[in-house]
């Protein structure tokens, strides 16, 4: 039964959102509900906390951060998707009765999806010892509480001993499992000083190995083989570009809503594995897609269609909307153009000329978002050679390098701008909230009427649609927890597009149950994800914020500000 008429409710519940992994679900879960009308997405993200020490003060910060799971308890979701790696029975039963699918999480009696870690390890592996000739491994792995992180560790340990290989425990060093990872990179090689490849258990691992090997003059790949799991966006932007093992095909997010739509749809369904396979870089050169002088020259579909599937892997995981352009069939017809005029030996000025107009089509619509820049020019380049080598010389060989160079050179601008683009988003940011702290900083008496000044200038803050929910008071939390929490909350204020609809008293009052229900939510085509609105001992409530690109940077900061504003501006100084 749907709890907002015919739309129905998924909740994305993640131990974090700031990982390559947990972004990479959030983007495949995204773009597989963006086209269902029938569907609203909620992510509901908390912070991984390692520490159990109470006087720890991130450990302090991250335990009322994590409230945000227990807010978000009585909101009505008609499915769940999981991604906690380890759960007890009583975090298991906190949804009880709604349909659910837990992702890369091994729980015998529950439905799952995860990945086959082992065939994208054991291709690595296999190449480096029956290709490559090394045979000296080593591997940075994940926490000993997680169950993925313990896994690969096994698996890592078996392919060694099926190829003939020693494992001893000196050969690993657990991690964190984040992009801090230097003490730990810096023990394994002291102890391993003959080390020719090292398998990190995740990209993030890998960036702490990668300052490592730059602070001994070692570049990975030349003088290191460097390879990871997840293949995520941050594979691709390390330097050199990272190696990496992910998923051969459909995503985890998009495998594990299928299941869960099809569990709330009462069909019977059963845990999948996905796929898995290397895809290498810089550090760990391997080809994974190799062609002959005669597919090419035939332009046959396959090979085409391959070769797409090799230069942008991460366009098999998008979906397609009926509006889109579809980019695998545009460079189809740019390629296919290519090639028969090389056969034909001949390209006319004007075929020339609308190559390149869909060449700019092809680039105008993001091709680049689904590969690494690197990537990309290698395999274009390989291709070109091969045509060059074939043909030699000749008329049509000299515009078919151009618009092959047409192809490098926008792949290497749009990866220019998208850096600039990111540094701006940064700058912007930072100015706004500054802008937002100095006109919401309380130089008078707090309470109700600086809380409605500040909700007054709450399109200072820089979030282009969300709502801001406030409990009817502050909420004191002490270092041991709360055991609840009131079951109505207050809509105070929603953005839309930057500009500011402050709620009328006669309208805030809501039910927790309701809040991702309330008609006044800003348009969320990517979904909503919830933050906790606290400062020190005190929980103020939560803002709900449509997803966009950016928000996953930036948002924690942004809420963490409102939290210090919220604190100073309403809670009175008796109270503190």
């Amino acid at each position: 039964m749907s709890s907002n008429g015919n739309i129905r409710t998924i909740g994305l519940v993640l131990e974090d959102c700031f990982t390559d992994f947990a972004q990479n679900i959030i983007r495949s879960v995204s773009s597989a509900i963006n086209e269902r009308k029938d569907l609203r997405l909620v992510i509901v993200a908390g912070r991984q906390d390692d520490s159990k020490d109470p006087y720890d003060m991130m450990h302090q910060y991250k335990n009322r951060y994590n409230l945000i799971y227990m807010m978000n308890e009585p909101c009505r979701f008609d499915g769940l998707l999981l991604t906690f790696p380890n759960l007890t029975r009583m975090q298991r039963d906190i949804y009880k009765g709604i349909p659910k699918v837990y992702l890369a999480t091994e729980l015998e009696d529950e439905l799952t999806v995860n990945y086959d870690d082992e065939m994208g390890i054991r291709e690595a592996i296999d190449y480096l010892v029956k290709i490559r000739g090394l045979s000296n491994f080593c591997m940075l792995g994940g926490r000993s509480d997680n169950s993925d992180a313990q896994k690969r560790k096994k698996i890592f340990q078996q392919c060694l001993e099926d190829n003939g290989l020693l494992y001893t425990e000196n050969q690993y060093e657990e991690t964190d499992m984040s992009t801090r990872t230097e003490e730990p990179a810096t023990r394994l090689l002291a102890r391993n000083p003959g080390a020719e490849a090292i398998f990190c258990v995740n990209d993030a691992s890998a960036s702490g190995l990668y300052n490592v090997l730059h602070g001994k003059g070692m570049v990975p790949g030349r003088d290191m083989i460097v390879f990871a799991f997840d293949n995520g966006p941050l594979a691709g932007d390390m330097n050199p570009p990272l190696a990496s093992i992910g998923a051969d095909g459909g995503t985890l997010g998009q495998k594990a809503l299928e299941l869960l739509l099809d569990r709330m749809n009462g069909e019977e369904v059963s845990s999948v594995t996905v796929p898995t396979r290397l895809f290498g870089r810089e550090s760990l050169e391997y080809e994974m897609f190799e062609f002959t002088v005669r597919e090419m020259l035939n332009t046959d579909t396959s090979f085409i269609n391959n070769f797409f599937d090799n230069c942008f892997y991460r366009y098999r995981a998008e979906i397609i909307s009926s509006g889109s352009l579809n980019l695998k069939r545009l460079f189809y017809e740019i390629l296919s153009r290519m090639l028969n005029s090389l056969k034909n030996r001949y390209m006319s000025e004007e075929e020339f000329a609308e190559i390149s107009r869909m060449i700019d089509v092809l680039f105008d619509n993001n091709i680049m978002l689904y590969t690494d820049p690197n990537r990309f020019v290698r395999s274009i380049s390989t291709l070109q050679s091969s045509i060059n080598e074939m043909l030699k010389s000749g008329f049509v060989v000299a515009r078919s390098n151009r618009l092959f160079t047409q192809m490098r050179d926008r792949a290497i601008q749009f990866h220019g701008v998208r850096k600039r683009m990111v540094s701006a988003n940064y700058t912007a940011g930072r100015n706004r909230i500054l802008e937002f702290v100095t006109w919401t900083t309380n130089y008078t008496q707090p309470g109700e009427k600086a809380l409605d000044y500040l909700i007054s200038q709450m399109h200072r803050i820089g979030l282009a649609n969300a709502a801001m929910f406030l409990y009817p008071a502050p909420v004191t939390v002490g270092n041991e927890g709360i055991n609840s929490l009131p079951g109505t909350m207050k809509l105070r204020c929603v953005l839309r597009d930057g500009e500011l609809y402050v709620i009328p008293e006669n309208r805030q009052n809501c039910p927790v149950s309701e809040v991702y229900n309330r008609s006044e939510l800003p348009a969320g085509k990517q979904g909503y994800v919830s933050y906790p609105l606290f400062c020190g001992k005190y929980l103020f409530g939560m803002i709900v914020c449509a997803v966009d690109n950016r928000l996953f940077e930036i948002g924690e900061f942004l809420t963490f500000q409102l939290g210090r504003a919220l604190y100073m501006n309403w809670v009175t100084p008796e109270e503190a």
